[in-house]
């Protein structure tokens, strides 16, 4: 028979449940041992018994452990880690994947004189940070940001630690299956038009949330949603990966500094960002509009030329990635003016995460009801209709479109990287047009 669980008064301790365990929530005491003052104060004593090696890290991670009761931030023992495997390189370092063999601590428990455990035996991500530009302290914001943004993403940072053998920082993390493009690609034939605007709804939903909040993601590819394990129709486990999350403040403050040197991949970046120009909420929106772009082709914007300076001023002057002719009658139409008006060159034009996010809700939910009553529903009822009778040809063309690794252009590149923005290329943009001068921004063949 299972233990009933009472709330009660005061715990062995003599605190009460009229107490504030943190600002804007009363200490919760029960029968079974737990008290969140008694946690928290077991967390200060426990301080002084581990570092990070740096003390505005260990400051950070403190913060949060005795100022949040459902989203922790831990210092992580690389020893509790086993079976690590990698599973892919990025633009900032290395991940793997790995056991949490003794998971991380939760709750004191007063009865037992012991920690309660989250997450033991559990497959976790570990991000192996590499880039000495990335502050970690600020990551670790940006953390704390994500999981209060959990519902929108079901994604969690459980917290830090560090690879002993070559002293980089490790970002400890949710372990997800794929990312949105391979996802895609295994998936495509698979998806309608009720999994697609689903999909959509959950990233727009999570910038939506993160724009109330005053944060923009500011590398927003498809590279960077992952998808869960077991994820079918509407079970999907989505999760946004970090990117370069920026604070509006910080941005803002640094709005008047025109920019030389930016990180990200060319064809998710906004054209005013490409010129020089600080990144905004809007750019967030113009790199919406290359995920919807890959929901409907199953291909990456601009897959088939090299992502380099002429690239650069090509979007600068309003190209845009082509749809192919034969998939138009699968695509409705108001979903490619969405897609256009999120690629608007006038930032200002752009819609906002909050219309994006209830556009797609109601259109999903009609979609899902069978409410076909408008225009824009007929619409979208054509166009799947129209994938589901796609002719054997047009199947094979399109698997080989996405499929045959030939088709990728040899110098488009879809991991992060540093490069040089219009106006850092000022002094050298003519000669790199006569050929006087190499792009520096095009990657050697070999550095692929």
């Amino acid at each position: 028979m299972s233990q009933k669980i009472e709330k009660i008064k005061y715990c062995p301790q003599g605190h009460s449940s009229e107490d504030f365990a943190y600002s804007n929530l009363r200490n919760f005491i029960d029968s079974v041992g737990n008290c969140d003052v008694c946690t928290k104060e077991r967390f200060i004593q426990e301080f002084k018994t581990w570092s990070s090696g740096d003390a505005n890290i260990d400051y950070n991670i403190q913060e949060f452990q005795i100022n949040d009761i459902d989203n922790k931030l831990h210092w992580i023992p690389y020893v509790n880690f086993q079976n690590i495997k990698h599973i892919a390189d990025g633009g900032h370092g290395s991940v793997y994947s790995a056991k949490l063999e003794n998971g991380i601590k939760w709750r004191w428990n007063f009865i037992k004189r012991d920690w309660e455990y989250l997450l033991t035996g559990r497959k976790v991500a570990l991000k192996e940070i590499k880039d000495s530009r990335i502050d970690i302290v600020e990551s670790l914001k940006v953390m704390m940001t994500a999981n209060e943004n959990r519902n929108a993403t079901n994604f969690g940072y459980y917290g830090i630690s560090k690879n002993p053998s070559t002293q980089n920082y490790i970002i400890v993390m949710d372990l997800f299956e794929c990312d949105l493009h391979n996802y895609l690609t295994k998936k495509f034939w698979d998806l309608g038009w009720r999994q697609k605007l689903f999909i959509l709804s959950l990233i727009a939903e999570y910038l939506e949330t993160s724009h109330a909040k005053n944060f923009f993601h500011c590398d927003l590819h498809s590279g960077n949603i992952l998808i869960g394990e077991h994820s079918y129709d509407l079970h999907l486990r989505l999760g946004i990966n970090l990117g370069l999350y920026k604070l509006e403040n910080d941005l803002i403050l640094n709005s008047n500094n025109k920019i030389n040197i930016i990180y990200g991949s060319i064809p998710y970046i906004p054209p005013e960002v490409l010129r020089g120009n600080g990144f905004t909420r809007e750019g967030d929106i113009y790199s919406f509009g290359g995920i919807m772009y890959e929901i409907i082709t199953a291909q990456r914007p601009f897959a088939n030329q090299a992502h380099d300076t002429y690239l650069m001023i090509d979007i600068c002057n309003g190209v845009r990635p082509k749809v192919p002719d034969f998939m138009l009658n699968w695509i409705p139409e108001w979903y490619l003016d969405l897609m256009y008006q999120c690629w608007s060159d006038d930032p200002s034009e752009r819609p906002t995460a909050v219309e994006l996010a209830d556009l797609l809700f109601v259109r999903l939910n009609n979609f899902f009801f069978g409410i076909i009553d408008n225009n824009v529903m007929r619409q979208l009822k054509i166009a799947e209709e129209n994938q589901k009778n796609t002719s054997k040809f047009q199947k094979q063309e399109l698997f080989e479109l996405v499929s045959d690794s030939s088709k990728l252009h040899p110098q488009s590149y879809y991991i992060g990287r540093y490069f040089r923005t219009l106006r850092g290329l000022h002094d050298l943009l003519e000669e790199i047009k006569s050929g006087k001068s190499s792009d520096p921004n095009l990657l050697l063949l070999k550095s692929k």
